[in-house]
């Protein structure tokens, strides 16, 4: 398979997975739950069942269009492990939560995703996504063609009340935060190109991680999923550009 039809695949994989996201419905979205102490039910993001939800919409719609983004030569892989003899670099431990590829074969990857709750994203940032993410593109010739961090609802609560990311105020708060950390990632290649010809580099201990170049920057792209049976909003990539 040719590098341009590993790029196709990649481009053509974005469309099917913004159909997916479509048909992602409630109570898969946003689960309802109850509690011990309230007699009220309650919808809380979960992502893992967000997640299988989807896996599901791409196998469906992967398998009725034979043709789909490279399919069925190309399919989704939720969850897998790619930590010792299948990591994608060497001595790494990663598990992304979903990559378009072509099982068995370690040059014909496509695409890796990441995928977050928005409150998760808030909360936690999304540090350990966009390390993920560098590492499965810039893997030699084990490396993925686009990346893309997917974050979904709307809604992140607090104590007594939610606060509400809508279609004017969502996108530049969501975009400002990743574009926040992936600034530090790129900073940090920075640091440890500078330690590696001190003369105290043995003071120095490792950085862990990935650090994000140029090139992961321009190919990873961020969506956002905010309601139910909505289109996802490409909100760019991690180049500091503005929205589209």
């Amino acid at each position: 398979m040719s590098h341009a039809e590993r790029q196709q695949a990649a481009i053509d994989f974005r469309q099917l997975l913004d159909k997916a996201a479509q048909q992602v419905a409630d109570p898969w979205f946003a689960l309802p739950y109850s509690s011990w102490n309230v007699t009220t039910t309650q919808n809380a993001y979960r992502e893992r069942v967000y997640c299988y939800e989807l896996y599901h919409q791409i196998r469906v719609l992967s398998d009725s269009d034979g043709r789909a983004a490279g399919a069925p030569l190309f399919v989704a892989s939720g969850e897998l492990n790619k930590s010792g003899l299948h990591s994608v670099i060497q001595g790494g431990k990663h598990q992304p939560d979903l990559v378009w590829h072509v099982p068995g074969n370690a040059h014909e990857n496509a695409v890796v995703v990441e995928i977050k709750s928005l409150p998760g994203f808030m909360k936690h940032g999304p540090r350990k996504d966009l390390e993920t993410l560098a590492a499965f593109l810039e893997a030699g010739e084990r490396s993925y063609e686009r990346g893309i961090l997917l974050i979904y609802g709307s809604l992140v609560p607090h104590r007594h009340h939610h606060e509400v990311y809508d279609q004017q105020s969502g996108p530049p708060r969501i975009r400002a935060r990743v574009l926040e950390t992936a600034d530090e990632l790129q900073a940090k290649a920075t640091d440890e190109g500078e330690t590696k010809n001190s003369p105290q580099v043995a003071r120095h201990r490792p950085t862990k991680g990935n650090a994000l170049s140029d090139d992961a920057r321009r190919r990873i792209s961020v969506l956002w999923h905010p309601h139910v049976g909505q289109n996802l909003n490409d909100l760019g990539t991690l180049e500091r550009l503005p929205i589209a």
